[in-house]
């Protein structure tokens, strides 16, 4: 179950602050598809011919223009930045030039990078204090969704079908598939039912097979198709009980954790079932020699 409460930090998020009254110049219509809506790590300022020397991936950055009075190769600039893995530049009019510069303009459209304007009475420090608190505020809400899962999680462990329930509330809560192989590589549990495919799901199953022959707890990645497939062995070196699959591209650290809480569940949950096996066997066998003697 995706978290949906806050809005991610994104350009689309910085526009949507009305009392920023920025004006994207060139966007949507103009842009690959996503472009205003990929995440944004921070907002930052400089004028600076090349300041990609002092930048990270992910930023949206503010420029005055003042860097243009020496040089107009706005293509140049552009590509830099683009190379850098800059997600927006925002352009403060009225500070050292009126408007934004055509040639920006053009090489921003040509680049396909989103460019807004700043208007003199925004300053960019509060630009840059918007960005941040949408920042904060995913992470507490990434962070507040994890306990949640992870709660949710441990109640479903607690129902007469725990591993099971377990792993169905896991899927819902990433909204994936989610696989458990036991440990011969068959596929005991899958939810949703059908939901990975079956040639998707030979190639998961050999890549477990191989993992759990290896004996060593290990984790791996396979793409048999267009979604990745995360795999972990359960149960310890040398009596590994089986391993789990999910399908899910990039999960973040929160729900990586929730992953984790559910691997340990999962394990705890196989271990205790090869113990109560065992014992029933014991059993049976005492039995039968017991009935055999008299």
């Amino acid at each position: 179950m995706v978290d949906t409460t806050v809005a991610p930090p994104s350009l689309r998020a910085l526009l949507a602050r009305r009392d920023l009254r920025l004006r994207l110049v060139v966007g949507e219509d103009d842009l690959p598809v996503g472009s205003i809506d990929r995440p944004v790590r921070w907002v930052h300022s400089s004028d600076l011919v090349d300041p990609t020397p002092f930048l990270s991936e992910g930023l949206v950055l503010l420029t005055t223009g003042t860097q243009f009075a020496d040089t107009d190769d706005y293509t140049a600039y552009v590509s830099r930045l683009l190379a850098r893995g800059v997600r927006a530049l925002g352009f403060g009019t009225e500070v050292v030039r009126d408007g934004i510069p055509a040639g920006l303009t053009a090489a921003c459209l040509a680049g396909g990078m989103p460019l807004f304007e700043v208007p003199y009475r925004t300053p960019f420090i509060a630009v840059a204090r918007a960005g941040a608190e949408a920042i904060a505020a995913e992470s507490y809400a990434r962070r507040s969704w994890s306990l949640a899962a992870q709660r949710a999680v441990s109640l479903a462990a607690l129902r007469p079908d725990g591993l099971s329930a377990t792993l169905a509330e896991l899927s819902r809560q990433l909204d994936c598939w989610v696989g458990l192989f036991d440990a011969a590589g068959t596929l005991s549990t899958e939810h949703p039912a059908g939901g990975l495919g079956a040639v998707a799901l030979d190639v998961v199953a050999a890549e477990v097979t191989t993992m759990l022959r290896r004996g060593t707890r290990a984790a791996s990645t396979v793409r048999p198709s267009d979604t990745s497939v995360s795999l972990q062995t359960l149960g310890r070196g040398g009596h590994l009980r089986g391993a789990l699959a999910l399908a899910a591209d990039d999960l973040d650290h929160e729900a990586r954790s929730v992953v984790t809480a559910v691997v340990a569940m999962a394990a705890l949950a196989l271990e205790q079932q090869d113990g109560l096996a065992r014992a029933i066997g014991t059993f049976r066998a005492g039995l039968v020699q017991s009935l055999a003697t008299d």
